[in-house]
């Protein structure tokens, strides 16, 4: 378990850390003057890594650490959301079961809109090509009455693979399907 914990804090903890290195570079030592630097003159470590919206931000701050911050997790348990996660959003049921699956229901992210803007996010930002091309964004409202019942139980592996098994024959067989 503690193996596992470490392998999804650490991506979390090397964003951090890259960015504390540019605010370390941008401030230099205390009682050193230093001239005024521009941010846009210190270069990022991580291309585009000091200009996350808020949303990414979030995305990062909770649910990075163990998907990854490009949404591809480590050879765990934790599922990879990029390009794949999408195929969820092809029937209500899997569009409902996102939200409640219990890191997402009970998530730190208190407000049902920023949580809506953080799985939007996943879906349309890294489900990639995996997103149904008629995705129909998250509301607060959908949010806010599904994370009130959230998934759990011995059987929650069993409940994933028949949800996505029934998304993907919908997939199949919706819009733009071959």
């Amino acid at each position: 378990m503690r193996a596992t914990l470490l392998r999804c804090l650490l991506p979390a903890c090397a964003v951090v850390g890259v960015l504390l290195a540019g605010a370390v570079r941008t401030h230099a030592a205390v009682g050193t003057p230093q001239p005024p630097v521009a941010l846009h003159t210190v270069p990022d470590a991580v291309a585009g890594a000091t200009t996350l919206s808020h949303t990414q931000s979030v995305y990062v701050s909770h649910c990075g650490g163990c998907h990854g911050i490009e949404g591809i997790s480590g050879p765990t348990f934790v599922p990879t959301l990029r390009n794949s996660v999408g195929s969820f959003a092809c029937t209500p049921e899997g569009r409902s079961y996102l939200v409640r699956v219990p890191g997402v229901s009970m998530s730190l992210i208190r407000d049902d809109q920023t949580l809506a803007d953080v799985m939007n996010f996943v879906l349309i930002t890294l489900g990639g090509s995996s997103t149904p091309p008629d995705f129909k964004p998250y509301t607060a409202a959908e949010v806010h009455a599904w994370r009130a019942h959230p998934l759990s139980g011995p059987d929650f592996m069993a409940t994933r693979a028949h949800v996505l098994e029934r998304a993907l024959a919908a997939c199949a067989h919706g819009p733009g399907a071959g």
